[in-house]
């Protein structure tokens, strides 16, 4: 590596300040290539907030009812009611929270189906008997798409009343049925089991088994003394497969397709009862949860594009140095191995907050709000942070003045509102979901930085003839101060000593016109009217001058 000079202290600033550049640019970059996963998971999220309110804050819909709505209900005071009301609640719970759920996965996927409540749509009406979700596709219901969500404690007997032909739920056969993720293991299993038994049951009971029957009615007699009941239910057994009911066998058969019906109808809500019962009590840690679960989620996602990013920027930022001989290959490797590290960390914390914010941006009551979710924002909010954290760091720690925090925050600013609004174009530009908004991003923060700086040399130029101005006005005071303190002098001079020069003066022109031959008193008189002026005369009276003459003095003027 070849020796360089120290640098000095402005090449050091300079180098400083261009390092942050490059920096946030770098940031800038890794923000917006996570911009389409901020937007994906932040409506995911906003979808969660739906479901607390009850309000869709966007097209202005009230739903029938919201989690937190739900909360509010009375509660029998009982303990052993309350439990049982508890649950029941939790049931319309669990149908909010599972709907939010449905549509914050399709967001995420990319599909265009939707899941809603029945309450919500007025074809069902409220508190529809059969049905309490559909999927929608374009306004209209998905066919095949209805639902009852069922939470209950016993699992098996809701089947046998859904399949038997009288039965108290016969009404939702034909409808999938939703039911917690506890119950659901091992339920179709369950079900085929059940449709195999009956249909064994209907061949026995409509070819009639003779044999079979005889056996039971030994059994019975052998029975009688000891257990007479059971003998008798034996009999009876023995009865009914002895001759073929095919009426009976058929009945059997008919509840066995219910079975089987039910076997491909039942399917999980994605919620156990315990969930259900926690939305029901705390609703805002369940929705608040639920955030943090799809944020981490957006995290993820973003940390591997950020590294991407953050990775092939540091690879080439540190070739260039390699190639300038400005670093030595293994410290550039290690660079970039931080570097890619550093920004997968920033894209995860940059796709976690940008969604969680942007989820709240998108149902806030304002209208304001609700169209800055619309605008990068929500995903340069961490690299902003970071960023205008440095500076107010260093102004804190007295590295650099108010001004220059100022001026750096506003070049950054700057800087982050290009980046945003070059990053939509670099988006249409480059159809790739990260790479359009990674280097339009790139692009629109260094435009933005150098057009900044440009107008901050030219406000510093204006600043600094405004400071020449005020020093030039400064001047002039003082001066017009200095100028006023002379007049006062001058003035004060006038009124007290003019009056005796004109008296001294006259005083003189006097006794030069009348001394004719006193020339001792006209040089006296001479001598005490240069004193008056502030002059001292060399010679006093004739005699010292005719003593000057005689002798190798030289003459004061």
């Amino acid at each position: 590596m070849k020796p360089h000079a120290p640098p000095t202290a402005k090449d050091s600033k300079s180098t400083t300040t261009q390092d942050e550049v490059t920096r946030d640019m770098a940031r800038t970059a890794t923000a917006l290539s996570a911009s389409e996963t901020v937007s994906r998971f932040g409506s995911a999220n906003a979808e969660y907030l739906k479901g607390y309110t009850g309000i869709d804050n966007e097209t202005g819909q009230r739903f029938a009812k919201g989690l937190a709505d739900i909360a509010k209900h009375k509660v029998n005071a009982d303990p052993e009611f309350a439990k049982q009301n508890i649950k029941q609640q939790a049931g319309y719970s669990a149908e909010v929270a599972a709907t939010s759920r449905d549509n914050a996965e399709a967001i995420i996927s990319g599909s265009k189906v939707r899941t809603s409540r029945s309450d919500d749509l007025a074809q069902y009406g409220k508190n529809h008997n059969v049905v309490d979700r559909v999927k929608v596709l374009d306004g209209q219901i998905i066919e095949g798409s209805e639902a009852q969500m069922k939470f209950v404690g016993k699992r098996n007997q809701l089947f046998e009343r859904i399949a038997r032909e009288d039965g108290k739920f016969s009404r939702y056969r034909g409808v999938k049925l939703e039911l917690p993720s506890e119950q659901f293991d091992g339920a179709a299993e369950f079900c085929k089991h059940r449709a195999q038994r009956l249909r064994k049951q209907a061949d026995i009971i409509e070819h009639g088994r003779p044999a079979k029957a005889a056996a039971l009615r030994l059994k019975a007699d052998q029975m009688e003394s000891s257990h007479p009941e059971q003998a008798a239910r034996l009999r009876n057994q023995a009865e009914q497969i002895e001759h073929g009911k095919p009426a009976v066998a058929a009945k059997l058969r008919r509840e066995a397709d219910n079975y089987e019906q039910l076997a491909n109808d039942v399917s999980d809500s994605g919620l156990t009862t315990q969930d259900a019962i926690f939305y029901r009590e705390h609703p805002k840690i369940a929705t608040a949860l639920d955030i943090a679960r799809t944020s981490h989620k957006a995290g993820v996602e973003g940390a591997k594009y950020g590294a991407l990013i953050g990775g092939v920027i540091s690879l080439l930022t540190n070739a260039f140095s390699v190639a300038q001989e400005k670093k030595q290959l293994g410290e550039a490797a290690l660079d970039v191995a931080t570097d890619t590290t550093k920004a997968a960390a920033l894209g995860y914390g940059t796709a976690f907050a940008g969604s969680a914010l942007k989820g709240s941006l998108q149902q806030s009551s304002n209208q304001t709000l609700r169209t800055l979710s619309g605008t990068n924002a929500p995903a340069l909010a961490v690299t902003i942070c970071l960023s205008l954290g440095r500076s107010v760091k260093r102004y804190v720690t007295g590295e650099i003045s108010e001004a220059q925090l100022l001026s750096e925050v506003g070049e950054k600013g700057a800087g982050m509102l290009s980046g945003s609004m070059m990053a939509a174009l670099g988006q249409l530009a480059i159809p790739v979901p990260f790479v359009g908004a990674a280097v339009g991003g790139m692009i629109g923060y260094a435009l933005s930085s150098f057009f900044y700086q440009s107008a901050l040399d030219a406000a510093r130029g204006v600043e600094l003839s405004r400071q020449q101005l005020e020093r030039v006005r400064a001047i002039e005071s003082a001066a017009r101060d200095r100028i006023a303190d002379e007049q006062a002098a001058l003035d004060t001079f006038t009124r007290h000593e003019i009056p005796q020069l004109r008296q001294e003066t006259q005083r003189l022109f006097d006794i030069v016109s009348n001394s004719t031959s006193n020339v001792d008193g006209l040089a006296a008189a001479i001598n005490e009217y240069a004193t008056l002026l502030g002059k001292q005369l060399q010679f006093q009276s004739m005699s010292e001058f005719e003593d000057f003459m005689n002798s190798d003095q030289p003459l004061i003027l």
